[in-house]
């Protein structure tokens, strides 16, 4: 399918999980005691990056600890730490997934209750879970530009109706679900108003000899992913970065020439240290630096070389909208020539 068809099928998607999913991630929130910490999310390869992104949400809006493995890891490791009644929740991997599914039922063996994340109801996974979730994703193997984003909202949404029923409301929260059910109408926005500055941020990237992505908080998964569609669908040579790590050191091995993404927001937790490093890249020199933010958050805005501001949303919100703009930037990538050199690097795995 078409990129950029799959990308205006989300704000239906999301209708239909607004409608349809939330009741039901309220019934299965309500079945839990919430007693049993850590909560484990589990995600493996395309769901990675979502799990780390529920993660997040659960401990920025519930105020729960959370570990994120990879299903292999914990299925050897990290399920010896379950207590009964441990909630362990499982995104599906569109690969298939075997290690996901041994990871499920080895977390129901210790008496876990398991919630698998999914688009496909029948699947092996949901019929293994206590509780099954849509994604609505658009399908059992669905990888695109919808997929991605559903996976990340289905984690938002849910954590977001947890904070609700459990009433662990405060400002911030309430803030944060509001932006979530208006989220539809900014997708719509960056979709239809600012897709020409999505493909002139892929031709600016294009002859560059490689992009860092990076972001913190909410917005490290989003650069995870958007690294990821980046090389898959852009063919760029894109790594992804957590903020920290690539101000304490991976900034060190960025390539002269290249071009760094910040991804932040006014709203963001770690918005100070991204205008840190931006600050400390800008006195390097010989790098394009970009950033996806806010009209708010001027200090990364005004050292950017090009700057895409979106609307002044929460962080989940706003993090939601840079994902959608990045996989049309992606999109663009896929039409737009790169150089000899920078292709041979960019096939590399």
């Amino acid at each position: 399918m078409n990129v950029r068809k799959e990308l205006f099928e989300i704000p239906g998607a999301l209708q239909q999980m607004r409608e349809e999913g939330l009741p039901l991630y309220d019934a299965l929130v309500r079945r839990v005691s919430w007693s049993e910490k850590p909560v484990f999310i589990l995600g493996d390869g395309p769901s990675y990056p979502a799990a780390l992104s529920g993660a997040w949400a659960f401990e920025s809006l519930l105020g729960v600890p959370v570990v994120v493995e990879r299903p292999g890891i914990f299925t050897a490791y990290t399920s010896r730490t379950l207590a009964p009644r441990s909630l362990v929740i499982v995104l599906a991997d569109p690969h298939g997934g075997e290690e996901t599914l041994a990871a499920a039922r080895k977390a129901r063996s210790h008496g876990a209750i398991v919630w698998a994340i999914t688009p496909d109801s029948a699947s092996e996974l949901a019929a293994s879970a206590d509780g099954a979730i849509s994604d609505y994703s658009g399908g059992p193997a669905a990888e695109g530009g919808r997929a991605v984003f559903c996976r990340y909202a289905a984690m938002l949404f849910l954590a977001a109706s947890a904070a609700r029923v459990l009433k662990a409301h405060g400002k911030s929260t309430r803030a944060q679900e509001e932006d979530l059910a208006k989220i539809g109408v900014h997708v719509d926005w960056v979709l239809n108003q600012i897709s020409d500055a999505a493909g002139a941020l892929a031709k600016e990237m294009a002859p560059l000899p490689g992009v860092y992505v990076t972001g913190g908080g909410a917005f490290f998964p989003v650069a995870l992913q958007a690294a990821s569609r980046l090389r898959q669908v852009g063919n760029f040579p894109a790594l992804g970065f957590e903020l920290l790590d690539f101000e304490q050191s991976c900034r060190q091995i960025s390539q002269p020439g290249s071009g760094i993404l910040y991804l932040s927001s006014s709203r963001c937790g770690l918005r100070s240290q991204a205008h840190q490093s931006v600050r400390e890249m800008r006195q390097q020199g010989n790098r394009k630096i970009f950033a996806v933010t806010d009209g708010n958050d001027r200090p990364l805005a005004d050292r950017a070389d090009i700057a895409i501001l979106l609307p002044v949303l929460t962080e989940a919100g706003s993090a939601l909208l840079t994902l959608v703009f990045l996989e049309l930037v992606a999109s663009y990538a896929h039409q737009t020539p790169l150089r000899p050199s920078t292709r041979r690097q960019a096939a590399k795995p």
